[in-house]
């Protein structure tokens, strides 16, 4: 596999140590939802917030290795029970290409970008 058969996110992460992850209690598992409640803690009367994004240096509890996607990849664990503003995030967004700069990461290309549009 090539890199550029991976996808820009799975070698970035930088949204997962940058933003406050804050959804519905509805979204926890022991409230119905998909997200592990032990991967969240309250945040307010109806509000729950993903572990590691509550202080400066952001780092959410549910970023970490892939290996089965790759040696360098890197990304949500909880992928397909992250919360909505994480399923919400857009790809090459303004807050995207802001965060990949203050991180020090290149901005992606075009041609980059639109392949991976294209392939959605």
């Amino acid at each position: 596999m090539s890199s550029t058969d991976i996808h820009p996110c799975l070698t970035c992460g930088v949204c997962c140590q940058n933003y406050r992850v804050e959804f519905s209690v509805y979204e926890l598992r022991s409230m119905g939802g998909t997200v592990p409640d032990e991967l969240a803690h309250e945040a307010g009367s109806n509000r729950a917030r993903m572990n590691g994004t509550q202080y400066r240096p952001v780092r959410c509890t549910a970023l970490g290795p892939l290996p089965d996607v790759g040696p360098d990849c890197v990304g949500c664990t909880i992928y397909d029970s992250r919360p909505r503003p994480c399923r919400d995030f857009p790809f090459a967004s303004y807050g995207c290409h802001d965060t990949r700069a203050q991180f020090g990461l290149p901005p992606l290309e075009e041609a980059e970008v639109q392949h991976w549009q294209e392939a959605a």
